[in-house]
Formats: structure tokens, C-alpha cells, sequence
């Protein structure tokens, strides 16, 4: 049964319809209270390093198999890095978001 509109649903404690709302108004949420690009740091600074990375190597520099198509930081921003040349590295897509905040 469905923890939230008491439909029964034997399969989880929310009905697909209710977990899909709540989804969507978790992630509104967090876009409410997310700050903006630049005052993440993704300014006009890293938006020249960027380009430069993927001009010097277009190969993604983890899987060295797809074009890169971001610039993934060694060391996060959040743990106190800049976003100097020195520490960004190309990077395709699903390398680079399966890093998370790690570092290198």
C-alpha cells in the first residue's frame, strides 16, 4: 500500500505516480536553494582554462576512448582548489560525473 495516497501498490511504499511527484519536488527544491554557477566558481576564469584543456586534448584523459567534452577538476573546487589550468584535465561526460567530489 502506498504510503502516501494508501493505493495499493505491493511492490515499494510509495505508488509510482507519488514517488515521481516527490522526485520532482525534491529537485525543484534543491534548485531553489542551489547556488549559481558563478558563485559555485565556474566563472569567466574557468570558462578560458576549459576551453584551452579541451583545445590541448580532446581525448578524454580517464578512459582515453571519447572525445572530451568537460573539463574535470583534479582536486574539487570544494575541497579548495582553483580552477588554475594546473588543475583541470579533459574529461568526457560519464567520467567526469562518476568522479563526483573526489580527487584525483
Amino acid at each position: 500500500m502506498c504510503s502516501h495516497c494508501k493505493r495499493l501498490d505491493p511492490l515499494d511504499s510509495r505508488c509510482e505516480p507519488c514517488s515521481l511527484a516527490g522526485a520532482r519536488r525534491r529537485e525543484k527544491k534543491r534548485q531553489a536553494t542551489r547556488p549559481s554557477p558563478r558563485e559555485r566558481g565556474y566563472d569567466s576564469e574557468y570558462r578560458r582554462a576549459r576551453a584551452a584543456t579541451l583545445a590541448a586534448d580532446p581525448v578524454c584523459s580517464i578512459c582515453r576512448r571519447s572525445p572530451a567534452t568537460t573539463a574535470d577538476h583534479k582536486v574539487p573546487l570544494s575541497r579548495g582548489r582553483t580552477n588554475d589550468i594546473a588543475n583541470l584535465r579533459p574529461a568526457c561526460g560519464p567520467c567526469n560525473f562518476s568522479r563526483g567530489n573526489r580527487a584525483a
